[in-house]
Formats: structure tokens, C-alpha cells, sequence
């Protein structure tokens, strides 16, 4: 008996049927399994993570790396300054532009007292240096944070009998609370406190003509032959 045979049109017609059916089987398995995988992923599942890996969230250590790097630099710049960063002009322009550094409450203090400190650095040649020794948070949140650094400034004024040579004063320990605040994504200064002195922080005492935390007042400067006592004169705010 002869068998039938299949037209080559037939055929082919057959094979994409078979071809499309095996598709949408195909596509139907990939559908559920993306969908168990999704439905058993922490975290809002497959496409949130990639999300989540193209803009991933803020690391808090490194937050806090950079607020107690913030407080520890400016600290050390608030509290260095003399004759080396006065002008012609007998101001210091690096010293005063560390109110970029502020919020603009804090840096209309600063403002305030930046012309005894250029005074007094004018007159007496006086210049003050600090050295951080530690700093930590004492409490922070996404928006402020509260560190405190402690360290040791230095007085020095020009050897009136040697030229060339400083005289130095005791060395003066400090520990300041200093209150930073985000703004635009930026940490800045909003106060400063010194924690040892009694005295209202720095913002909050409006600035006046004691001048900055920690300067060394014209009328404790020593004079003449004093400059041999080395004797030490901390300065008010």
C-alpha cells in the first residue's frame, strides 16, 4: 500500500505551528518563574535591587567619617593663625574665608571677631597654632551632629632679643563641642563651644570685643624683657 506523503507547505506550516506553541510554553515558564523569584526576594525584589545598585544608599560610616573629619579640620584652621596669613591690608583673607565653612548664623559671629584676631596678630606678631588629638560624635542624625574634639594650642610671639626665634607660651588643652548642620548636602559649622571656659558658646555670645575663643588679649601680651617669663595668658572670648 502506498503511504501519503506530506506537501512541503503542509510541512512547513506544521513545524511553526509546533514552533509557536513551544514559544508561549517557553515564555509562560520564564513569566512564572520571574514571578516566584520576585515574590520571594527581600527588599521589593530583582528590579529594586538593580535600582538600588545604580543609586545605592548612603553608607552611614561613611557619613560619620566625614562629619568627624569635618570637626577635626576646622577646628584645627579656627584655632592657626598669624603672621604668615596677614596682607598688606593687615587682614587675613584665609583665616576669615573659614565662613564658607559656616552656616550663616555662626558666620556672622565669626565675621564679628575676625578683626580682633587680625589686630592682635598685627600689633603683637602673635600667632597661635592647635593640634587635634581626638575627636568623636557625641550624637548625630541625618540632618546635625554633635562632636567633640579635643587637642593643645600654642601661643608664640617674636624673641624681641633674638631674631628669627619664638617665644612660647604653656601649651593650652582644649576641648570644644562643635555642632555641624547638613544643608544642601553639605556639613556645616553652626556653633562651637568651648567646654571648659563657663561661657556661653560661641554663636550664642554674639562675638564682641574679647574676641575669638582662645586669643591671646593685647593687654596680657608680654612686653620687653617679659618676653623671657614664658608665662602662659589665655585668652577670653
Amino acid at each position: 500500500m502506498k503511504k501519503k506523503t506530506m506537501s512541503p507547505a503542509r510541512a512547513s506550516l506544521l513545524r511553526w505551528g509546533v514552533l509557536g506553541v513551544l514559544t508561549v510554553v517557553v515564555l509562560g515558564c520564564l513569566g512564572t518563574a520571574v514571578g516566584l523569584v520576585y515574590a520571594h526576594t527581600s527588599d521589593g525584589g530583582p528590579i529594586e535591587r538593580v535600582q538600588t545598585l545604580a543609586d545605592p544608599p548612603s553608607d552611614p560610616r561613611l557619613a560619620r567619617e566625614q562629619v568627624l573629619g569635618d570637626a577635626r579640620d576646622f577646628v584645627a584652621a579656627f584655632n592657626t593663625y598669624g603672621p604668615d596669613l596677614l596682607t598688606e591690608d593687615g587682614t587675613m583673607p584665609d583665616y576669615a574665608a573659614l565662613s564658607e565653612e559656616m552656616t550663616s548664623r555662626f558666620g556672622t559671629v565669626f565675621d564679628k571677631n575676625v578683626g580682633y584676631a587680625e589686630q592682635t596678630v598685627a600689633q603683637l606678631q602673635v600667632r597661635r597654632e592647635a593640634e587635634v588629638y581626638a575627636v568623636g560624635v557625641a550624637s548625630a542624625d541625618d540632618d546635625s551632629a554633635e562632636v567633640l574634639v579635643a587637642g593643645v594650642a600654642k601661643f608664640s610671639y617674636p624673641n624681641p632679643k633674638k631674631k628669627g626665634s619664638w617665644v612660647d607660651f604653656d601649651p593650652e588643652r582644649f576641648r570644644y563641642q562643635v555642632s555641624l548642620v547638613r544643608q544642601h548636602g553639605e556639613w556645616l559649622v553652626d556653633d562651637l563651644d568651648d567646654l571648659d571656659d563657663d561661657l556661653p558658646s560661641f554663636a550664642q555670645s554674639g562675638g564682641g570685643e574679647e574676641g575669638l575663643p582662645g586669643q591671646l588679649p593685647s593687654d596680657q601680651a608680654p612686653q620687653g624683657d617679659s618676653a623671657d617669663s614664658g608665662q602662659s595668658g589665655k585668652g577670653k572670648r
